[in-house]
């Protein structure tokens, strides 16, 4: 079955299958390593944003503000190129970093893998074929069994889903009551007719008047809304240029195995992008089955905040299931699973393998699953901050933010790290912190008491 090393953090509840970081263990735990050595001098990052329209040029600027804070946490250096590299072949955007940690030295190609433009024609799409494409969509959810599923799996995450549905709902009933409304008034003048077609006009043109001025303001909801229907169009394969587009991932992972230039390739997939990733390693392991084998480089593959699940249970996405089944059992890719449970739009519970009940061996290697908690990454002020803004997109993308305190998981940490990725894991799961530092694993301080 999937591995299950450990929480990324002391916060997780008593049944789980282990913990890191008991304090009555601290002084017995062995370094990993007496004399260790730098596995990675250069790695390259695919990342595979989620379901984002904004021009993934704006990622390099997030990161290079996150690298910075990063970087004051541990004592480290990191510079970071000023300007990007547009590739329009795959298409992509790539971009250098180099960080210096004590004795370590690692230099990091981070390429975003783009699909904006794919979310920015979701966007474009006009209000009343978004409302019907809406409609559609819960149709689909609820008569497939669907929200059912994630609501078993994911409660918090059935409710953010549903969010929209109520948000639209809320607007109909109102325009039904004000044409009900107008409706008594024109009858009582004699003008039923009239007053028939006003209720028709206010119970469609209530909620895209909504719509109209939700979408203008940037709200969530619409986000939500054209996300759901992704979703649905990606389990039912209904996107010829989405489906090219994960070829095209899957190609470019191939041709930096065969340009074997670093010693780790990182796959990151974040949101939405966790099952684009899943997907795109999957493609690249139907056409070459041997990828993963050899030291150069080796491949690993992380899902933060991941959403993959919403894709899996759908009855039509058998093929997913499939090809999320290739990459668990694979042996030579090394697959983390990083979830939370404060994060709304994730399934924090059980590993994707787990969830989806796939028939795989014992000796499954993937994934290693872990969950990450919020006073192991940021100071009591921020959790609070979040808290009162209620900012479920904000909480959301913390998985790929730099932390304000040192703790199991640290996003980069895992991308500037002279460990591979599976070695860092590794560490955390003996109750160590990821560090970007050579020489033995640096472990927590004694669990303090933490509020809910």
């Amino acid at each position: 079955m999937p591995h299950h090393d450990g929480e990324t953090g002391h916060e997780s509840p008593p049944d789980q299958d282990a913990r890191i970081g008991d304090d009555d263990d601290l002084a017995r735990r062995p370094a990993l390593s007496d004399a260790p050595e730098q596995e990675v001098r250069r790695r390259h990052v695919l990342y595979i944003p989620g379901y984002d329209p904004r021009d993934p040029g704006l990622y390099r600027r997030f990161a290079a503000f996150e690298l910075r804070r990063f970087a004051r946490l541990w004592g480290a250096k990191v510079d970071v190129d000023d300007k990007h590299v547009e590739d329009p072949a795959i298409p992509s955007v790539r971009w250098t970093a180099r960080a210096t940690a004590g004795d370590a030295k690692v230099e990091v190609g981070y390429e975003t893998l783009r699909w904006d433009d794919i979310v920015a024609r979701d966007f474009s799409t006009p209000l009343p074929l978004k409302l019907l494409a809406g409609f559609v969509t819960l149709f689909d959810a609820l008569f497939s069994g669907l929200l059912f599923r994630v609501a078993r799996a994911a409660p918090w995450c059935a409710i953010a889903w549903l969010f929209p549905v109520a948000v639209i709902l809320f607007w109909t009933l109102l325009g039904v009551g004000l044409g009900y409304g107008v409706w008594r008034v024109a009858e009582a003048y004699g003008q039923g007719f009239a007053g028939v077609l006003a209720w028709i006009a206010l119970l469609v043109g209530t909620p895209l008047a909504a719509l109209a001025v939700m979408r203008k303001r940037g709200s969530f909801v619409v986000h939500l809304m054209d996300d759901g229907g992704a979703q649905r169009s990606y389990a039912r394969r209904l996107d010829p240029l989405t489906e090219a587009r994960i070829d095209a991932f899957a190609s470019r992972i191939r041709a930096i195995k065969a340009a074997a230039q670093v010693q780790e390739l990182l796959i990151v997939g974040h949101s939405s992008g966790s099952f684009m990733a899943i997907d795109a390693v999957a493609r690249a392991l139907e056409a070459e089955p041997e990828l993963g084998n050899g030291d150069r480089p080796a491949i690993a593959l992380l899902t933060v905040g991941a959403s993959e699940l919403l894709v899996g249970m759908h009855p039509a996405a058998g093929w997913f299931r499939e090809r999320l089944k290739r990459v668990a059992m694979d042996h030579g890719v090394f697959w983390a699973e990083v979830v939370a449970p404060w994060d709304t739009l994730n399934f924090p519970h059980r590993s994707p393998v787990e969830e989806l009940k796939l028939d795989v061996p014992a000796d499954c290697p993937n994934p290693t699953f872990r969950r990450a908690f919020l006073t192991k990454m940021l100071k009591a002020e921020s959790i609070a901050k979040l808290r009162r803004e209620r900012n479920i997109f904000r909480a959301h993308f913390q998985f790929i933010m730099a932390n304000e305190v040192r703790g199991p998981f640290d996003y980069f940490s895992l991308v500037c790290s002279p460990w591979r990725t599976k070695t860092q894991f590794r560490r955390t799961a003996k109750g160590a912190y990821m560090s970007p530092h050579l020489g033995a694993p640096v472990y927590p301080a004694p669990k303090e008491p933490v509020a809910a």
